[in-house]
């Protein structure tokens, strides 16, 4: 589209585009957010961060086996913050991420809160940057519009940062993997993806994109960054900890949309599994159909793909990437609206992989996809709440269709090229 210059004047530059958007960042969202925070606070509010602070102190005050006691979590938590609407679910966190925790918990709750706001921020914004230090190396001013939209993206200012949630570890964890193994450290890379070990749900797929793209090394750094954490929570907490941790995650499963439908928020999740309770009616025979049809023919087709990518150069390696982080948010059985956060590492990175191969129409297609992700995210669960329905979750579908037609394109052009050398050369000899 042309820039209206008649009506409006000349088109606004990256240096404008970022003022304005840094402006409104800060007078529009950052200062109406902090009074309303304040206000919160002085109520009593806990958000989520109840839940972590609440079994840091579990970690801190009591047995090891109190931590996976449902009872004792809920009096905890209430003693933090009463609920008089509702009630507390289930913790199933893993015995580390207590222990994580317990060093919050050794100071007031509302200074903790503040403290993790802080160190949340700082994890996120390392990991998008550095992942966008990949893409735009000597773009100061692209890599300020890309921090301050992420800052902006609705998953991550409310439902993780305010919320208390910790899915900014996850974005850290990824955004250093994929900069490790562009610097071919590719064990490291696997030790900083182990940081996701604090929610096995997000590894449903990654683990297995590093089989079949035969990143064994990166593997092996995962699984020796997980021993790690393993052994630490064995060290602090005894062997007893891990029976009482699985008798916990098999409780959770039952009252969890793992099991069935209970009372857990519909419009507070975006994955296949969860959004299909959601449906008018439930899970009838033709939706569970349907569902299963359109997972296995979206898992068959991502898992050939990852497998011809495996030895591909870079922008195919970032396609890799960027494919398994929008479809893990979708083939999988839990999935909370903050974790939608790691969008925004995967759609740096197909910003990148389309970078490096010039391919501009594709280019403006995902800008487009990424511009409908960050709208529809301000609306989505209100939307979700009253129709049942969760646009996130189809904008993200359709931007995961694109990223593995792209990732298809990408690995059938590398496939095709050595055939077109040998018929070149055989003309030649000719």
């Amino acid at each position: 589209m042309r820039w209206p210059a008649g009506i409006l004047g000349p088109a606004p530059g990256l240096k404008e585009v970022n003022l304005i958007c840094w402006g409104l960042f800060f007078l529009v969202i950052v200062a109406p957010l902090s009074v309303l925070l304040w206000m919160q606070l002085r109520a009593g509010k806990g958000f989520d961060f109840v839940y972590f602070y609440g079994i840091g102190r579990l970690a801190n005050d009591h047995a090891a086996a109190n931590l996976y006691n449902y009872d004792q979590q809920v009096k905890v938590f209430n003693e933090l913050s009463p609920l008089h609407d509702g009630f507390y679910g289930p913790s199933p966190y893993p015995p580390y991420v207590a222990l994580f925790f317990s060093l919050f918990a050794r100071i007031p709750f509302k200074l903790a809160y503040l403290v993790w706001m802080g160190a949340s921020l700082t994890l996120y914004l390392i990991g998008i940057s550095a992942t966008v230090g990949q893409v735009f190396p000597e773009e100061r001013l692209k890599r300020s519009l890309v921090l301050c939209l992420s800052l902006a993206f609705p998953p991550f200012l409310w439902t993780t940062l305010i919320n208390g949630q910790i899915a900014s570890i996850a974005v850290c964890g990824v955004g250093f993997a994929t900069l490790l193994e562009r610097r071919h450290k590719s064990f490291a890379s696997g030790f900083a993806l182990s940081m996701l070990s604090y929610k096995p749900t997000l590894l449903l797929l990654l683990i297995p994109m590093l089989l079949l793209t035969r990143r064994f090394k990166t593997l092996s750094g995962f699984v020796t960054g997980f021993a790690g954490l393993v052994g630490i929570a064995t060290l602090f907490e005894g062997m007893q900890i891990w029976p009482a941790y699985f008798r916990f995650i098999r409780f959770f499963s039952s009252v969890s949309r793992i099991g069935n439908h209970t009372h857990l928020h519909d419009w507070q999740f975006i994955d296949f599994n969860s959004h299909s309770y959601a449906i008018p009616g439930g899970r009838s025979a033709v939706g569970m159909a349907i569902l299963i049809s359109i997972g296995a023919v979206a898992a068959i087709w991502l898992t050939t793909l990852l497998w011809r990518s495996a030895g591909g150069e870079e922008p195919e390696q970032l396609l890799a990437w960027a494919c398994t982080l929008t479809w893990t948010l979708l083939l999988n059985i839990y999935v909370p609206i903050y974790d939608s956060i790691l969008v925004t590492i995967a759609v740096v990175l197909t910003l990148g992989a389309l970078r490096e191969m010039n391919w501009t129409r594709a280019t403006n297609v995902v800008i487009l996809l990424a511009t409908m992700t960050f709208v529809v995210a301000w609306f989505t669960e209100a939307v979700a709440k009253v129709y049942a329905f969760q646009p996130l979750t189809i904008v993200l579908l359709a931007l995961g269709i694109v990223q593995c037609s792209l990732l298809d394109r990408a690995t059938r052009q590398r496939l095709v090229r050595p055939q077109a050398q040998v018929s070149t050369s055989t003309l030649s000899i000719n």
